[in-house]
């Protein structure tokens, strides 16, 4: 029976020493490989990866997977005729075979192993957000800081012009400086043109016709348009904003040959304004400059008759122009800006009395006016993204 037990354990001695030199000649045949493929599966070059949104991954190591378990339990196939040497042998052969699948690049920390996994999608998207962040806590000066009529904009003005949105006076005034900006040859008859800001008419009512010296007062109120002689333009734009609604008024001086004076149109989309008084009110304005200039001098050059400059305050006319309604309540402001913007389009360098059958409810469709919304929104995009650049290519200098 000695002899028996002594050959038994012998005989299983031998069969753990064989599976150890299979596991061990399977180690030095597969390490390299299988490290090497681990390292590019986990490793992640850093240049690539400036920035991480990494998911994280954590592994038993000492648990081995299901892949692992087959390719022990061959190697174990062979029963040993003591259990509990087998039991001993097997546990030894479970532990040394472990190691030929253990990771070399990984970090040890409570006998746990933590794998970094990149997800390229969720990096990408973690760029573009700190982008976007970028982008939005940017503020831009239109059409650039150095303008003395520059208009300051913060991405959140843009809210304004989603639907169902009443335009704001910083929205509307951007567009006004767009369009004043040169995109074509015939940009370059805009020189003819001025445009009053939003501003404007609340301040003529306010600091001007309200007060007992209007003279006085309107002398002052001349700084808004220092340096412009406003009869030698074409075509003076005149935003007004009362009772939340816009509506516009278009000041046009005829050639002088005409023998006509100023004529005031007023455009409106909802009819909510009083045109009577917008037209006091900007009659005002022009017999105030009127008599300002005929008191210089010397005074500038005026293309209008001199039969007709001497009665001015006499010979200025006034017209409520017929034009598509809108359909809302809120597209006011993108109808005004949409007025201007057609106006410059079709009007030719000054008005003659037959231009004025361009207007008319058939001026143009509805749905045209509306969707300056977003050609707007694409543009202040635009701005936003080019400050941005400009910006971080300086900061980076």
């Amino acid at each position: 029976m000695i002899r028996q037990s002594s050959i038994g354990e012998t005989e299983s001695f031998k069969e753990d020493i064989t599976v150890l030199k299979h596991c061990d000649n399977k180690n030095a045949s597969e390490n390299g490989q299988s490290q090497f493929r681990n390292a590019q599966r986990i490793s992640v070059p850093s240049r690539q990866t400036p920035f991480k949104s990494p998911r994280f991954l954590s592994v038993n190591i000492d648990k081995p997977t299901q892949s692992n378990d087959k390719q022990l339990g061959r190697h174990s196939s062979t029963r040993s005729p003591h259990n509990s040497d087998r039991s001993i042998s097997g546990t030894f052969v479970k532990k040394e075979c472990a190691r030929c699948f253990r990771p070399s690049n990984v970090s040890k920390r409570n006998n746990q192993k933590t794998v970094v996994l990149v997800d390229e999608e969720e990096l990408e998207t973690a760029v573009a957000d700190q982008v976007d962040q970028n982008i939005r806590d940017t503020k831009i000066y239109y059409p650039s800081r150095d303008d003395p009529e520059a208009i300051e904009i913060c991405y959140s003005d843009m809210q304004c012009l989603t639907p169902e949105s009443y335009l704001s006076s910083t929205i509307m005034n951007f567009y006004i400086q767009y369009l004043q900006k040169p995109t074509s040859s015939k940009a370059t008859e805009r020189c003819d043109f001025h445009f009053f800001n939003t501003y404007f008419y609340e301040k003529l009512k306010r600091d001007v016709l309200s007060k007992a010296d209007k003279e006085t007062s309107f002398v002052k109120f001349r700084r808004w348009w220092k340096g412009v002689n406003i009869f030698e333009k074409a075509y003076i734009f005149l935003p007004i904003h009362e009772s939340l609604h816009w509506s516009l008024v278009i000041i046009c001086i005829p050639d002088k040959e005409d023998e006509s004076g100023p004529i005031m149109l007023h455009l409106d989309s909802l009819g909510m304004h009083s045109s009577s008084i917008i037209f006091d009110d900007v009659r005002s304005f022009l017999i105030g400059e009127w008599k300002f200039l005929s008191q210089e001098r010397d005074p500038p050059e005026i293309p209008i008759a001199d039969k007709i400059w001497k009665k001015l305050s006499q010979k200025i006319g006034e017209k409520v122009i017929e034009v598509p309604q809108q359909r809302n309540e809120y597209d006011c402001g993108v109808f005004v800006l949409f007025f201007i913007e057609r106006f410059l389009d079709k009007a030719r360098d000054r008005l003659k009395a037959e231009d004025l059958t361009m207007f008319g409810r058939q001026w143009f469709r509805p749905q045209e006016a509306s969707s300056l919304r977003k050609k707007i929104m694409d543009l202040l995009k635009q701005e936003f993204k080019r400050a941005y650049e400009e910006g971080k290519c300086i900061s980076d200098r």
